[in-house]
C-alpha cells in the first residue's frame, strides 16, 4: 500500500468524528432554539381547532412535551440514532415520510442549480482568471451582480422576463422539467458567482507561480498553461463547492417559496410558521449531513489532485 493511500485512510477517523460533531452539533442547537420559543405546534394547532386546554394538556403529555428538556432531548436523540424522527404534527404522520414525500423535486432543484453554479463558475472564473478586457470586465460585472443583488429580486425579475413579458418558462409548479429552469438557473447563478471569484483569484495566482513562468518560457501553449495552472487552483474552489453544497437547502427556501414548489425548502419554511419541531430538526440534521459529506468529497478531491496532501 502507498504512502499516499496510508495517509488518506489515517485521515478517515478524525474527519468521521468531526462529521459526527457538526451533525450532534446543529441538532443540540436547533432543538434548544425551538424549546426557547413561549409556544408549540400542538397548542397552536389544538387551539385552532377548538379543543379545550385539557386535551391540549393530554396531547403534550402523550408527547412528553411537559417532560424536562433534557428527557425530551435523550428520548430525541435516542430516536435519530435509530433513524425515528418523531411525528409531525401539522401533517399528524411520520417526519420520515413527511420528508420522502418532498425529497425529489427538492432534490432535482438542488443537484439542477448546483449544476449551473459549477458551469457558470468554472467558465466565469476562467474569464475572470486569465481573460482581458471587455471579458474581464463583463465577468466581474457577473460576479459582483450576484453577490449584491438579493437572490429573490434575480428570482422575480426572472419571472417577469421569461414567463410574463416572452412567456417560454413556466412561473411555478414542478411538474415538468420545463418548470425547474427558472429556479435552478437563478440558485445555481448566484452560486456560481461565488465559485467564479474564487477560482479567478485562485488562477492569477496561480499563473505568478515559478513553475508556471517556467512553463511560458518554454513554449508551452496557453491551452497547456491553462491545464496546469486549473488543476492547482481547483483546490481552494472544492472548498468553496463543498460550502455552497450544504447551504443549498437556505437557497431552495426561498426558490420554492417564490415558484410555489412543493418541496423541503418550502416545507421548512411552513414547519418554521407552525413551530412543527420534529420536521424542522429533521430537516436541520439533514442539511448538516449534506454539509459533512460534500465537505469529505471537497477533501478527498484535495488529496486526489494535489499529491502534496
Amino acid at each position: 500500500m502507498s504512502s499516499r493511500r496510508v495517509r488518506s485512510l489515517s485521515t478517515l477517523p478524525p474527519a468521521i468524528l468531526r462529521g459526527t460533531l457538526v451533525i450532534w452539533t446543529a441538532l443540540t442547537l436547533v432543538f434548544i432554539a425551538l424549546r426557547i420559543l413561549p409556544s408549540d405546534s400542538i397548542s397552536a394547532v389544538l387551539r385552532q381547532s377548538g379543543a379545550s386546554q385539557e386535551q391540549i394538556e393530554a396531547r403534550r403529555e402523550a408527547l412528553c412535551l411537559n417532560c424536562p428538556v433534557y428527557e425530551q432531548y435523550g428520548i430525541y436523540l435516542g430516536g435519530v440514532l435509530t433513524g425515528d424522527f418523531g411525528y409531525s404534527t401539522r401533517f399528524n404522520q411520520p417526519v420520515t415520510q413527511v420528508l420522502r414525500d418532498r425529497f425529489l423535486p427538492t432534490f432535482a432543484l438542488g443537484f439542477a442549480a448546483f449544476g449551473v453554479a459549477v458551469i457558470s463558475g468554472t467558465i466565469g472564473g476562467i474569464a475572470d482568471g486569465v481573460g482581458s478586457g471587455w471579458v474581464r470586465g463583463l465577468t466581474g460585472v457577473f460576479i459582483i451582480a450576484s453577490q449584491a443583488v438579493p437572490i429573490y429580486l434575480t428570482a422575480i425579475l426572472g419571472i417577469y422576463i421569461f414567463s410574463l413579458y416572452l412567456d417560454i418558462l413556466p412561473a411555478v409548479g414542478s411538474a415538468t422539467p420545463a418548470h425547474l429552469v427558472l429556479p435552478a438557473t437563478t440558485l445555481g447563478l448566484h452560486i456560481g458567482g461565488n465559485i467564479a471569484r474564487v477560482l479567478g483569484a485562485s488562477l492569477r495566482d496561480t499563473y505568478r507561480q515559478q513553475f508556471m513562468m517556467t512553463a511560458k518560457a518554454k513554449g508551452l501553449p496557453p491551452i497547456d498553461q491553462l491545464e496546469h495552472a486549473f488543476r492547482i487552483a481547483i483546490l481552494p474552489v472544492l472548498s468553496v463547492l463543498a460550502i455552497q453544497a450544504g447551504f443549498l437547502l437556505g437557497g431552495t427556501v426561498i426558490m420554492e417559496y417564490l415558484f410555489v414548489r412543493r418541496g423541503l425548502g418550502s416545507l421548512l419554511h411552513s414547519a418554521v410558521l407552525d413551530r412543527d419541531y420534529a420536521v424542522v430538526q429533521a430537516l436541520v440534521v439533514l442539511s448538516a449531513f449534506v454539509y459533512v459529506i460534500a465537505n469529505g468529497f471537497a477533501s478527498l478531491g484535495r488529496q486526489l489532485l494535489d499529491p502534496r496532501i
